[in-house]
């Protein structure tokens, strides 16, 4: 950015998050790389062709048309809402940032449907959006949650105390598209690789970023501690079982008591884990406010990554 915007905001958007995962599948399909692998596998049948045209569409440039946003709403605004908005989109607004935007696309058949019947098209991609919600994310709604409450109390420090120059230096943001606007609001999306998405949403600038948690989202941790490691679980041959499951969680800040709830352990043995993996030099330590953090740090990931990635 040549200007720093002058009001840099922290946001949640669900269906940024299902934009994410869409991306993500058309992009890798079942090959996505850890954290995303598990998950993918899972979720590939969900894509369907018309919303990987919906990816094609925003891929030239990185930008969702607005009309494919839903807004950005309060912390209390769920996918319903958000779809509904996108729903409601007046016809002359889809059609005119279509011919603002992908002059040289008219023949693409996304565009030129939205452009001949942009209402039936709404209702389609509301439809399909609302399905792969319910079928691939909300399963892991719980975790989804937590993670992202997590990264915005995390991320929130850094704007409190450093300011919005400081955080979007952080998140690998200093040259984030903002089409000169003085106002900017970031998403962080779980399921992303490098990928930055952007949006002009009611005079605000939205740029996602790629949050820490993705590695929630993959297939439910069985809970049975007495359980021997299954054949080909190399991590938990190394590290032991219980070990090698709060690894498995800490691509995401978070607090010792909030993984021993989502793991099933007591919080005494969650804290002789993460005493180990910190001595170790895998996983660090951070204070926000009130709370102590947890997360892999550069060396755990690549440990992490090369375990897992089978």
């Amino acid at each position: 950015m040549d200007r720093q915007p002058a009001d840099v905001r922290l946001a949640l958007s669900e269906l940024w998050q299902a934009f994410g995962g869409i991306a993500l599948l058309a992009r890798y399909g079942a090959d996505a790389p850890w954290p995303h692998a598990s998950w993918a596998r899972e979720a590939q049948g969900a894509l369907t062709p018309r919303l990987r045209a919906v990816v094609e569409l925003a891929r030239p440039r990185g930008r969702i048309p607005s009309f494919l946003t839903g807004g950005i709403g309060s912390r209390g605004v769920g996918i319903a809402d958000e779809i509904d908005g996108m729903r409601r989109t007046p016809a002359g607004r889809v059609r005119d940032e279509l011919a603002r935007e992908y002059p040289q696309a008219f023949d693409a058949p996304l565009i030129a449907a939205l452009i001949r019947e942009p209402e039936v098209q709404l209702d389609y991609l509301a439809v399909e959006f609302t399905n792969f919600w319910r079928t691939v994310m909300e399963p892991r709604g719980t975790g989804l949650a937590r993670s992202l409450e997590e990264e915005i109390l995390f991320r929130s420090r850094t704007l409190a105390m450093s300011g919005g120059a400081a955080l979007l230096h952080e998140l690998g943001l200093p040259g984030a598209r903002t089409d000169g606007a003085d106002r900017l609001t970031v998403v962080p999306v779980l399921l992303a690789d490098d990928s930055h998405w952007w949006s002009a949403v009611g005079g605000r600038t939205v740029v996602s970023y790629a949050a820490r948690g993705a590695g929630l989202l993959r297939g439910a941790v069985k809970r049975d501690s007495a359980a021997q490691p299954q054949r080909g679980d190399r991590l938990a041959i190394l590290l032991g079982r219980g070990r090698a499951s709060v690894v498995r969680e800490l691509s995401a800040p978070i607090t010792t008591s909030a993984l021993a709830d989502q793991l099933g352990l007591a919080a005494s043995t969650v804290s002789q884990h993460l005493s180990a993996l910190v001595s170790a030099g895998v996983v660090q330590r951070h204070r926000a406010g009130t709370r102590v953090l947890y997360e892999l740090n550069r060396e755990g990931m690549a440990l992490t990554e090369c375990f897992m990635n089978q």
